[in-house]
């Protein structure tokens, strides 16, 4: 491709939670929906990460982890047009949430 042909982004199949958010909606716009796709990306991996990581870390290590993470997001952003990432965030998420609850539950049985 040469520099004088241009991609029409309108064109482009993003993934659904992308498409929601208006990535791709507007095509003299490139940047509309993705700080918001980002962000998301962010804050599920933020939270798929305090589902699955048992062991409580201090607030230092924390917010060291969080900054690794937001910086694994934005580098993952160069792959938000053609890959699935918020759907497979997304479902991580559910469950993790799922085992979660279960182990609470059977732990809250064992009690009893």
């Amino acid at each position: 491709m040469n520099a004088s042909q241009t991609i029409n982004i309108t064109q482009i199949d993003v993934p659904w939670i992308a498409s929601m958010l208006g990535v791709g909606s507007d095509a003299n716009n490139v940047a509309a929906g993705f700080n918001a796709l980002v962000i998301v990306v962010i804050l599920l991996t933020i939270l798929v990460f305090k589902l699955g990581f048992a062991k409580q870390l201090t607030w230092w290590k924390s917010l060291i982890v969080y900054f690794l993470l937001s910086l694994g997001a934005g580098t993952m952003a160069l792959v938000f047009f053609t890959w699935p990432i918020p759907e497979v965030l997304s479902i991580m998420a559910v469950v993790l949430a799922i085992y979660r609850g279960r182990l609470w539950w059977n732990r809250r049985q064992e009690v009893a």
